[in-house]
């Protein structure tokens, strides 16, 4: 998924789980603080708490 789907699917604000890993379960509740962006290779959205940059596809939708 590109910069622009995310954007139009998840709306600012929306809340994941930062699961960075997808072989372990589990992860820290996060919502998004900005809008997605294209960068190279990979697509990152800012988010509010640690790393505060995340892969889109490392964020899972919660709920």
């Amino acid at each position: 998924m590109k910069a622009k789907e995310f954007n139009q699917k998840y709306p600012v604000g929306s809340v994941f789980i930062y699961q960075p890993n997808p072989v372990l379960r589990g992860g820290k509740v996060v919502s998004t603080v900005d809008l997605a962006r294209d960068c190279r290779d990979v697509s990152v959205v800012e988010i509010n708490q640690e790393p505060y940059f995340a892969n889109i596809k490392s964020l899972i939708p919660a709920g």
